[in-house]
């Protein structure tokens, strides 16, 4: 017979599970489920951030959603988060890339004035840069979280490598589905959506 102590609700018992073994395959399956689609979701996000046609204001909005992005991730992973530290982290993690969305927000600016090709330029160019860095900085603060990494200990030189391998498969994702979109339409297809 068990003491009224001993009796452990289903929570409870939940509870104890998880704690004795943290790895829990489901759990960790559950968070790198759910981490995934948030970049998605951001990536989009920031893709569509890309479409502003006012320079400084549509990097300001891309950076922005990218330190939402970390937020959420923060809160999944439940890893403390500090705006300033994320911000940081970003800055310097994309510092080519947020470089090369300001270029090329002001050159897809002054693109857009070119007869017939400027505007179809201006208007692939910078939504695909958007989604590619938002997507690899997601990624890799998966791969840090998942490692049990926090925002202090975030080293962006360790990870520049696998930055710019994420980065480069973004880019190919946004551009095969651009490409596949305009090749879909030609035929008048349905486009497929993005994974």
């Amino acid at each position: 017979m068990r003491s009224k102590n001993s009796t452990n609700t289903a929570e409870e018992v939940l509870a104890i599970e998880i704690d004795a073994n943290p790895e829990n395959e489901s759990v960790v399956d559950f968070r790198n489920k759910s981490a995934h689609q948030t970049v998605n979701s951001w990536s989009q996000w920031a893709a569509v951030a890309g479409f502003i046609p006012v320079p400084l204001v549509d990097a300001t909005t891309i950076a922005g959603v990218q330190v939402k992005m970390i937020y959420d991730l923060c809160q999944t992973y439940e890893v403390e988060y500090k705006k300033e530290l994320a911000s940081s982290i970003i800055a310097a993690l994309a510092s080519g890339g947020v470089t090369t969305i300001l270029s090329t927000s002001i050159g897809t600016t002054l693109a857009r004035y070119i007869p017939v090709i400027g505007p179809t330029v201006s208007l692939v160019t910078l939504p695909a840069l958007s989604f590619a860095s938002t997507y690899a900085i997601g990624v890799t603060f998966i791969k840090h979280f998942e490692n049990h990494g926090s925002l202090l200990d975030f080293d962006a030189d360790r990870t520049k490598d696998f930055f710019n391998e994420q980065m480069a498969k973004a880019k190919s994702f946004f551009h095969k589905k651009s490409v596949d979109g305009v090749g879909a339409a030609e035929k008048n297809e349905p486009q497929g959506q993005p994974a």
